[in-house]
């Protein structure tokens, strides 16, 4: 049986789109052809009840206080003569060459070789019109991006607002005692446990401004955000 002429078009169209949105989906990119903006690296944090977690830090904010970068100047440039120079998270910059390869049509892989013979592996691609790099350098993962994304927001930034009253993500609870351990009670009706699991981070504010970063909870009322799904607790004590 012959497929009517109309059948054959819309068929060809829809073959036309599907292959169209897998090309716009991911592809590969030469490293050098683009501006790289640094957006995040990972690293693992070490919280109050001694659980470990492997976090991104890139700007810090009420739920993720700590987040901020340890240097703002961190970034990657690529020359077109297979050059590069990078600036890590404690502020060393590091001079190199590098070479790269595209993997079939959805990215590209490339290799560092630092002048002081360290490397670093990556890959970077253009995925639904974003520009994406990263890379593994001594055990951290660098994210990059073709726009910048960041507003360099520290913990002290954080710590102003809360004190100027920028709550609005934050809720007004308590830290309690009970026979299995500390909870954070909102009302009540609801509470949170903290269990062995629990990542906790707490913060005592004081009133000139200045805070620090406590290695044990306390009972009394604070300002938290928790997450229930992460089993994650931010704690911020105010004079």
């Amino acid at each position: 049986m012959k497929i009517p002429k109309i059948a054959k078009i819309i068929l060809f169209l829809i073959i036309a789109v599907i292959i169209v949105l897998l090309l716009l989906r991911s592809c590969r990119l030469a490293p050098f052809k683009e501006e790289w903006y640094f957006f995040s690296y990972r690293e693992d944090v070490v919280f109050l009840n001694g659980v470990t977690l492997s976090m991104g830090f890139s700007d810090a904010s009420h739920a993720y206080p700590f987040a901020e970068v340890k240097n703002q100047n961190i970034g990657i440039s690529f020359t077109n003569d297979g050059k590069v120079e990078f600036t890590t998270k404690d502020g060393t910059t590091l001079y190199g060459t590098y070479t790269y390869e595209n993997d079939g049509l959805t990215y590209t892989s490339f290799k560092i070789t630092f002048e002081n013979g360290e490397t670093a592996e990556g890959s970077c691609m253009k995925s639904m019109g974003e520009k994406k790099l990263a890379f593994v350098y001594k055990e951290t993962t660098y994210n990059f991006s073709d726009k910048n994304q960041r507003v360099n927001i520290t913990t002290d930034d954080v710590i102003k607002r809360i004190l100027n009253g920028d709550i609005d993500c934050l809720n007004e609870s308590n830290v309690v005692k009970t026979p299995k351990g500390y909870s954070v009670r909102f009302s009540e009706m609801l509470s949170y446990p903290i269990e062995e699991s629990t990542s906790v981070y707490a913060v005592w504010i004081h009133s000139d401004g200045t805070y620090e970063v406590l290695d044990e909870l306390r009972e009394g009322n604070v300002l938290s955000t928790y997450n229930n799904e992460a089993d994650y607790v931010v704690i911020y004590y105010i004079d």
